[in-house]
């Protein structure tokens, strides 16, 4: 084989490698959409699980997955009960690696919490301590874990970085979320809940590139989302009442836009063309501004503005339409304008249990050209877009955890993997009678 040749096959294997692994929130460009392959339709206990491994304690991070590794957080000692939250001096968070052939635990990283955390009660409740997502480059790990700050571990678990991020708070101490993102080699943070700014960290060493601050970084929390246009990168970010876009090697503000979101930003910014789209706020907005400009845009560049009904989700699009959750309704809108194309109510198998409030956290993806959906309650929906409503599969709770599905899903060379406060799930199609490859039994460990 020709070096050439060598070059090339090695390139197309890279690529491949890079396009099966699910490295941040919401997917390797942060889109929640991959092509393929295609994951099972339906799944229970019975059918299409490959494992179920007990977590040892709560949170509502979602996994990732690179390679043979996948990577969730989470948090003990404190909060655990809501009648019985115990001493928030015990409280700690972990990252933790499981083997994604078998379930497995490889490694637990521990950090006790510096003191001062936000108590358990109220809204704070209905996600708890581990609430960002991690991400990988594929040789470090880094995870922001509220007050303890943003760490960065090897592949083994050994800790080679942390930095503080700040110690504040959001107006109604609902605590932090936002999850931390890659953009070449500089790690992007919205630290608005946490100390009203925006960081660029280098990724080797921690060390501060840049900080935006501004006292009007909070309520929001949604992880930047990353656009690679004809002008450059830039790193795109949402506050109440103003979207803005950064120069993600120096933190430099390229363009600023007025938005209709007037108390809180908690959907991520989702991106389509040249076009961005972006919803939150307790009232219900959206609106679409077209990318690229300098200075305030507000007045050449937004294309519409509308009320809708958002929610804590982040979106999905497909085609010409985006689709989102909210509070048990599943709704798609125009693209070009922002009008609905359908909204319907996702139908329960059995009567509601009562147990969680009727409040949609998990994102859908999209795998394969199906849209993956998930309640609160465990029930999960397989969606076909189009013009309505309609369902190539819907799932029951997994039997046996009774705890909330808050994660967004995350789907790697066809399998999907799921995250409760109890359990790690993974599914995927159950080999042929006489294959090579036999399912594996659940790990249904206690915790």
């Amino acid at each position: 084989m020709g070096r050439s040749t060598l070059c090339a096959v090695l390139l197309v294997l890279s690529a491949s490698q890079v396009a099966a692994d699910w490295s941040r929130f919401r997917g390797p460009d942060g889109s929640g959409s991959v092509s393929g392959p295609a994951v099972p339709s339906e799944w229970s206990l019975e059918n299409n699980l490959k494992w179920r491994t007990a977590l040892v304690g709560k949170g509502l991070s979602s996994p990732i997955v690179h390679g043979e590794r996948v990577f969730v957080t989470a948090y003990t000692g404190y909060g655990m009960d809501r009648r019985k939250p115990g001493e928030v001096a015990d409280l700690v968070r972990h990252l933790l690696a499981f083997d994604r052939a078998t379930g497995e635990e490889v490694w637990r990283a521990s950090v006790k919490t510096p003191g001062g955390e936000d108590p358990y009660e109220g809204f704070l409740t209905q996600h708890g301590y581990a609430s960002s997502t991690p991400v990988t480059d594929g040789e470090r790990v880094y995870a922001l874990l509220g007050r303890s700050g943003l760490y960065a571990f090897d592949w083994e678990g050994k800790e080679l970085w942390r930095q503080e991020v700040g110690t504040k708070s959001d107006p109604a101490r609902w605590g932090s979320a936002a999850s931390p993102i890659l953009v070449g080699d500089v790690l992007v943070v919205n630290a608005g809940i946490l100390g009203h700014h925006v960081l660029g960290l280098d990724k080797r060493t921690g060390r501060q590139l840049w900080a935006l601050e501004n006292p009007a970084f909070t309520n929001s929390w949604a992880t930047p989302a990353v656009y690679r246009g004809s002008e450059g990168t830039q790193v795109l970010l949402h506050f109440p009442f103003k979207v803005i876009a950064l120069e993600p090697q120096t933190g430099k503000v390229l363009w600023s836009a007025r938005t209709p979101l007037d108390d809180s930003a908690v959907p991520s910014i989702v991106i389509r063309d040249d076009v961005a789209f972006l919803m939150g706020s307790r009232a219900g907005h959206g609106m679409a501004v077209r990318l690229g400009g300098s200075g305030d845009v507000s007045g050449t560049h937004v294309l519409w503005q509308r009320k809708l009904r958002a929610g804590i989700t982040t979106p999905v699009i497909v085609d010409d339409a985006i689709y989102w959750a909210s509070n048990g309704i599943f709704m798609a809108h125009d693209l070009a304008t922002g009008e609905p194309i359908f909204r319907a109510r996702l139908p329960r198998i059995g009567a509601p249990t009562g147990r969680f409030p009727n409040v949609d956290y998990s994102s859908p993806i999209v795998v394969a050209g199906k849209i993956i959906q998930l309640t609160r309650s465990g029930e999960s929906y397989v969606i076909e877009p189009g013009k309505e409503l309609r369902l190539a599969g819907h799932n029951a709770a997994f039997e046996g955890d009774e705890t909330a599905f808050s994660a967004t899903p995350a789907a790697s060379g066809g399998e999907l993997f799921l995250r409760s406060e109890g359990f790690l799930y993974c599914i995927a199609a159950a080999s042929e009678p006489g294959g090579d490859d036999p399912p594996q039994p659940a790990n249904q460990a206690s915790r």
